[in-house]
């Protein structure tokens, strides 16, 4: 196998049933996910299984609004994607067959995917204010962890 190979595997993992002959899933970055550490792969990756903005309750939608003019964009990573790892949203993804019938033409069977917001959430976590401050104080990190580098 080789990193194509690799790259396809987490691509196609969730088009399988999961445990329970299903097809939905839980997503949600680890604590320790970083964005400046990721690779090419995930972005595709996220671009296919990523939640939409219209899942967004308002007070996220705010919030995301807030952290889009805040926050520095980084090359090759979408701005929602940034966001929902800055934040450890999590999301499901699902998805279920679907016949497209036509007079003219032969039945085709397809994949079709949604999204849905989690709402076990507390969304007071998420607010404008939290997100200026949670910004302000990962600056405030990432500048000291580069002094540090620096005096040492």
């Amino acid at each position: 196998y080789n990193y194509f190979d690799y790259m396809e595997a987490w691509k196609n993992t969730f088009l399988f049933q999961n445990n329970e002959d299903r097809h939905s899933w839980f997503f949600c970055f680890d604590k320790t996910f970083k964005k400046q550490n990721i690779p090419f792969w995930f972005v595709d990756w996220w671009c296919f299984y990523s939640p939409i903005e219209e899942i967004l309750p308002p007070p996220i939608i705010e919030a995301y609004n807030t952290f889009m003019k805040h926050s520095e964009t980084l090359t090759l990573c979408p701005t929602t994607l940034s966001f929902f790892i800055h934040c450890k949203l999590s999301w499901i993804m699902y998805w279920d067959y679907v016949i497209e019938e036509s007079p003219q033409t032969i039945p085709i069977l397809h994949r079709q995917f949604w999204t849905k917001w989690w709402n076990k959430y507390d969304l007071s976590k998420y607010t404008s204010e939290t997100i200026l401050r949670s910004l302000k104080l990962k600056s405030h990190q990432d500048h000291q962890g580069y002094y540090s580098i620096i005096i040492y």
